[in-house]
């Protein structure tokens, strides 16, 4: 069983599935869709698992951004005064300003960047470096025009298009320190420097750079979210049963096989547990297709209640049929865990009167436990393991946990078409 990759849609959609059901999430980003998003905010779950996926999709660009802004520092004092114009007596002060202060704060941004890649600061980091630099620049400015030199105030416009373009910072924290930096800057030429009419059309340039990285900003972030939203409600809908909202079949496997690599890695017992709903067919033709359905969602509700831990995993195999796993290191935890799901099914009391079991619904367990797992062990023998204990379950009477270990020797030496075959004599109710 295949792995699936490790995308950031994915690992986003795993992310939100953490705090609500699927069922629930789908529900949320249709009705986020429908509502629209004109002012760049989600719902607080949704805006939260955006802002993870936007912090981690962005450090590629973030870094490039960095880099360059870096790179531009360092080698414009090589020209400032050959093909700049900027005198001799004003160049010491300039290059300080820009290698001392700047050269400094970008660079700690950088490692910032690289090093802290996942946190959530990391937005406040490029917009305080944005923030500074922009200032250095205009106090550069200022002061190469006290030396009658010019200094082009287009360079604060360029670097707030850059910013917009490759920060990857929501429009909520980058734009009103855009605007602050814009009111300043006109302040700034109006009574602070000696500005020429020359200079004038110069700060219109910037000015009409500083407008397109605002629209920029906001139409890029907005084909960002909306994506972003497609991508998740798409992962949802692919990963999960649409009757359950459990992991379906194929998700499940992959699940499986990365929580089952997981205990092997790490040498930590697990249990499997195979999960199918008595007389489930009998309750179908007494009740109907629709009331079956009804059933199979409080069932599956339950089962995921029980199996909100990180590591654990539940999904719906196929039919009536469900699939648990638990990493836990005592057995008789294990064996608490699966009867206190057959309980709490039964506890449920969801009306059956057609069963010779009980009155209500129950369900029939086989927990196979894993001890110390091997490179060697096949999550398919696991699975075989508890399909027979199911079946043992079932010939017990049903509505009950049975429980065993698996054995390595018995699971090696057996022929691949036996769990088929086991499988069809267990499946007769």
């Amino acid at each position: 069983m295949a792995k699936l990759p490790n995308t950031n849609a994915l690992a986003s959609s795993r992310e939100i599935e953490k705090t609500q059901s699927a069922p629930e999430m789908v529900s949320l980003i249709r009705q986020q869709l429908e509502d629209g998003f004109g002012g760049l905010r989600f719902e607080p779950t949704l805006e939260r698992a955006f802002r993870l996926h936007n912090n981690d999709a962005g450090r590629v660009n973030r870094v490039g951004l960095l880099v360059l802004a870096l790179t531009v520092l360092l080698v414009s004092p090589l020209f400032d005064t050959a093909y700049f114009g900027v005198p001799y007596a004003a160049a010491g002060y300039s290059r300080g300003l820009l290698i001392g202060l700047l050269c400094p704060v970008v660079l700690s941004a950088l490692i910032w960047c690289i090093c802290c890649r996942h946190s959530a600061v990391t937005e406040y980091v490029i917009t305080g470096q944005f923030a500074i630099v922009s200032m250095g620049l205009l106090a550069n400015h200022i002061l190469l025009n006290r030396y009658g030199a010019d200094f082009p105030i287009e360079f604060l416009g360029v670097a707030l298009v850059a910013v917009v373009a490759l920060g990857r910072v929501r429009s909520w924290l980058i734009l009103p320190v855009a605007i602050l930096l814009v009111v300043i800057t006109l302040a700034t030429e109006v009574w602070v420097v000696n500005s020429s009419p020359a200079d004038y059309y110069h700060l219109a340039a910037a000015g009409v750079l500083a407008l397109f990285a605002i629209y920029l900003q906001y139409s890029n972030e907005y084909v960002l979210r909306r994506s972003w939203l497609d991508r998740q409600l798409l992962q949802l809908v692919a990963r999960h049963d649409g009757l359950t909202g459990l992991l379906n079949r194929h998700a499940l496997e992959n699940a499986l096989a990365t929580a089952h690599a997981h205990a092997v890695r790490v040498r930590a017992d697990y249990g499997l547990a195979m999960i199918d709903i008595d007389k489930f067919g009998a309750y179908n033709n007494h009740y109907g297709h629709p009331a079956g359905d009804e059933a199979l969602r409080q069932v599956a509700a339950v089962i995921s209640a029980h199996a909100r831990r990180p590591l654990d995993v539940c999904g719906r195999y196929g039919g009536e049929e469900f699939v648990a796993f638990w990493i836990e290191g005592d057995q008789h935890k294990l064996e608490e865990h699966a009867e206190a799901l057959r309980a709490a099914v039964e506890q449920a009391a969801i009306s059956h009167a057609t069963s010779d079991v009980a009155s209500v619904v129950t369900v029939s367990i086989g927990l196979c436990h894993v001890a110390q797992p091997q490179d060697r062990d096949s999550l398919s023998s696991v699975l075989s393991c508890a399909d027979q204990l199911l079946y043992d379950a079932k010939a017990q009477g049903r509505n009950r946990v049975a429980v065993g270990h698996f054995d390595r020797m018995e699971h090696s030496s057996k022929s691949a078409h036996e769990p088929a075959q086991r499988r069809a004599r267990g499946r007769a109710g």
